[in-house]
């Protein structure tokens, strides 16, 4: 057997070895970035219901005069979301308004004065924000303070 030859088969498996491990290292990285991305994705759909359960202050600042201050009470039962708003200044109340879940999101519609209002909520980088869309004010900013009482 020539001696070349030999070198040339250490060489090649040495070179396969490596490309093996290389190619190890690359999947378990891949594997790695996919389970994080998993757990973040996981993690993102899921509202800290400690954070956000109880009664909140909202303001609503570019909305119609009276229709600016709220007070939601957040409740969660086995999944299931429900909300009470109180309108701050007409004193009226909207009891048990079911919120849905949804890509990170509670979501749900309320009547106000007969008009349908969309209305979204949610955490972001441990602020409680929301959003309430009608056709007659377009969509408005919803600002979340923790209420003292």
């Amino acid at each position: 057997m020539d001696i070349h030859y030999v070198i040339n088969i250490f060489l090649t498996l040495s070179v396969h070895n490596q490309t093996l491990i290389t190619m190890k290292k690359l999947y378990l990285f891949l594997g790695l970035v996919l389970v994080y991305s998993i757990l973040a994705v996981a993690m993102n759909e899921k509202i800290s219901r400690d954070k956000l359960e109880g009664k909140w202050n909202v303001k609503v600042t570019d909305a119609p005069y009276g229709y600016q201050d709220y007070v939601v009470d957040i409740k969660e039962d086995n999944g299931e979301y429900k909300a009470d708003i109180f309108f701050v200044d007409s004193n009226n109340k909207i009891s048990d308004q079911a919120l849905t879940l949804l890509n990170g999101k509670l979501t749900g519609s309320v009547y106000v004065d007969n008009e349908k209002v969309d209305l979204s909520i949610w955490e972001e980088k441990s602020v409680v924000q929301g959003s309430a869309n009608s056709s007659s004010t377009g969509t408005l900013s919803l600002t979340f303070t923790r209420s003292k009482d």
